[in-house]
């Protein structure tokens, strides 16, 4: 439930972590040719842009106009803290326009309220870059940031929710900042399940060497359970480590 603050406003109790969470399970979702089998997450795969997650922000009347049937990428993000934090989550992702689902307008409410931003944190709302005319085209809302690589869980990623990896570059049009709650560091790092759960590039090749040395145990196929600062930790002793055997 929304707590009152002394200045009159609301805030809900938020966090990244809710909100990746939920978004992480409907990971493999499939986009529908149809209104049929919106609750599947394989039948009627297709690409009419028709999507549960529309479907639901339609009946609560979320967005200025019905939705399901146009491209998704926006109603996945708003779904993912509409189902959390209700009619108040359109104060925490900053919609104070006429709430129009298009990655322009959104981008610009971020801005207006100078939460858009240039390099990512866990949470941050991406919006990618249209290289035609340089505005934003899609989005998604990110999970982990290593260095200038960021992974992102995204909604109308080749008509499916997927976890897709990028690169800080010319691509990158902005961060928008949810106006989530007070939290402690652990609860906005993401927990990695899995090998496959961690970031492809360094960070997966250093767990798969990790576990081939025995650093890391795991639980048996595949699951070793770690947050990026466990990881660091883990690195930063195993470096310490290394050197203190050289002298």
């Amino acid at each position: 439930m929304p707590t009152e603050m002394k200045d009159g406003d609301l805030t809900m109790n938020i966090t990244p972590k809710q909100v990746l969470t939920l978004a992480a399970k409907y990971i493999g979702y499939r986009e529908k040719a149809s209104s049929k089998d919106l609750y599947s997450f394989t039948d009627n795969a297709g690409s009419g842009n028709f999507t549960m997650f529309q479907a639901e922000l339609d009946k609560a009347g979320f967005w200025n106009t019905p939705k399901n049937g146009y491209e998704w990428c926006t109603s996945f993000v708003a779904w993912c803290f509409w189902r959390i934090a209700g009619s108040e989550a359109k104060d925490v992702l900053c919609l104070t326009g006429p709430y129009g689902a298009s990655c322009v307008s959104w981008a610009k409410y971020y801005a207006g309220q100078a939460r858009l931003f240039t390099k990512p944190q866990v949470g941050d709302q991406y919006f990618q870059k249209d290289m035609r005319d340089g505005l934003p085209c899609h989005t998604g809302i990110v999970e982990s940031v290593s260095g200038n690589t960021f992974v992102t869980i995204e909604g109308n990623a080749g008509n499916a929710v997927k976890r897709v990896t990028h690169t800080l570059n010319s691509t990158v049009y902005g961060f928008g900042r949810p106006k989530y709650s007070a939290e402690t560091k652990d609860e906005e790092m993401v927990r990695w399940k899995t090998i496959n759960d961690v970031p492809e590039g360094y960070y997966r090749d250093v767990v798969k060497q990790l576990m081939q040395d025995g650093v890391i145990q795991g639980k048996g196929d595949g699951v070793i359970d770690i947050t990026e600062d466990m990881l660091r930790t883990v690195i930063y002793c195993k470096r310490m480590t290394e050197k203190m055997l050289e002298k």
